[in-house]
């Protein structure tokens, strides 16, 4: 067997292999999946046919770095529902929002800049900032506060090196959806500070409550990242786009082409396809996923050991639960019963003591997956 004896760098070597991909993948056969975030439907079928036509049609080839016209067109004036002046200029097309973060992280970070992350906050936003040379700051988001950001505690966080701040509404995995004020209050102390946003908007279509306050509509250095894997239920499609301004797109789609030299040709004509029915699409899934919503929260409520703050919008549910052992051994039990749910540890030091439960899955499935944990739990 092969076996190298180099080094390798504390950027790479310090990584976590992700709690939540190493519940599913020691998932027994037949396990409920309450785990991953991803939708259990299929993408609209204009946007299947769509896909199948732009292969028969030759769209096999390279595309431009920063994705098609028509699609980069096409996001544009989606996105003018929270801004007017937004433009092809101010979109690039990527591999879904994780290439996404990625590349807008190496884009604007230099050596040592500092960048301040949500705890409990998405598993990628950390190991991103690091691997572009930055070094994570975090900031608390806690229940008592109803997993809000505390603006005072931000500003005390602020240093000279301070580059950016990555936030994420609606949440994973809390489920909160930002109010305007807070919102508008971070987007003041970004401009007081001349600090970039990093806006994680990926369940922006998944708003039971109030509504989705994007940061670009209040701060022109706000990079707003997203993805059709969720909005268009095609998380395997891998695409999705960075908007901001055309000056930070331009550097963008220099690092894209480095790292991916474009985005796949015919998904993007077919998402292109898909944008048209967007609307209607949404509709029918948000209403579903409100009573998937309602479901979780109802049987959540019956566990006497498990406390859940209101959800808002995205698909999770993030119960505190009061049992004295790690998240990580406590969702192995879970799992060893046929339920595989994410650990909240995985997601930062203040999610140890939650468990995340995705409710991406039917209703039947929900049901059933929370009544064996209300059982085992009982035991402990």
């Amino acid at each position: 067997m092969y076996v190298s004896c180099l080094m390798f760098p504390e950027r790479v070597s310090s990584l976590k292999v992700s709690g939540i991909r190493k519940m599913f993948e020691a998932a027994p056969p037949g396990a409920i999946n309450l785990g991953l975030g991803e939708p259990d439907i299929q993408p609209p079928e204009e946007m299947v046919r769509a896909f199948c036509e732009a292969l028969e049609k030759g769209h096999n080839k390279y595309g431009p770095s920063a994705g098609i016209m028509e699609l980069r067109e096409a996001i544009a004036e989606n996105l003018r529902k929270y801004r007017k002046d937004v433009s092809f200029e101010n979109v690039i097309v990527t591999a879904g929002a994780t290439e996404g973060m990625r590349i807008a992280c190496e884009t604007i970070l230099d050596e040592g800049n500092e960048v301040l992350i949500p705890n409990p906050g998405f598993i990628i936003y950390g190991p991103d900032v690091k691997l572009a040379g930055g070094k994570p700051i975090e900031y608390s988001l806690k229940m008592g506060n109803k997993y809000l950001p505390d603006i005072e505690e931000i500003k005390s966080l602020i240093t000279p090196r301070t580059k950016a701040i990555i936030v994420n509404s609606p949440s994973n995995p809390t489920g909160t959806v930002f109010p305007k004020e807070t919102v508008k209050a971070l987007s003041e102390l970004a401009k007081d500070h001349k600090l970039y946003i990093l806006s994680d908007e990926v369940y922006n279509d998944y708003v039971y409550e109030g509504e989705h306050w994007s940061f670009a509509r209040f701060h022109n250095d706000t990079i707003v990242v997203n993805s059709f894997s969720k909005s268009l239920a095609a998380t395997g499609w891998r695409i999705g786009y960075v908007a901001t301004s055309k000056e930070i797109v331009q550097q963008l789609s220099k690092v894209q082409y480095y790292t991916l030299a474009c985005p796949a040709t015919p998904t993007q004509y077919a998402v292109l396809e898909g944008l048209k029915v967007l609307d209607k699409f949404q509709a029918h899934v948000l209403e579903e996923f409100r009573k998937r919503r309602d479901v979780a929260m109802k049987k959540l409520a019956e566990i006497p050991s498990f406390t859940t703050s209101p959800v808002d919008g995205a698909f999770y549910v993030f119960p505190k639960y009061a049992h004295k052992m790690p998240s990580e051994k406590l969702a192995m039990k879970i799992l060893d019963k046929g339920v595989i749910c994410a650990p909240g540890g995985s997601f930062g030091s203040l999610g140890e003591g939650h468990l995340r439960f995705s409710y991406a899955n039917s209703r039947e499935n929900i049901s059933k997956g929370l009544e064996i944990v209300k059982e085992l739990v009982a035991k402990l």
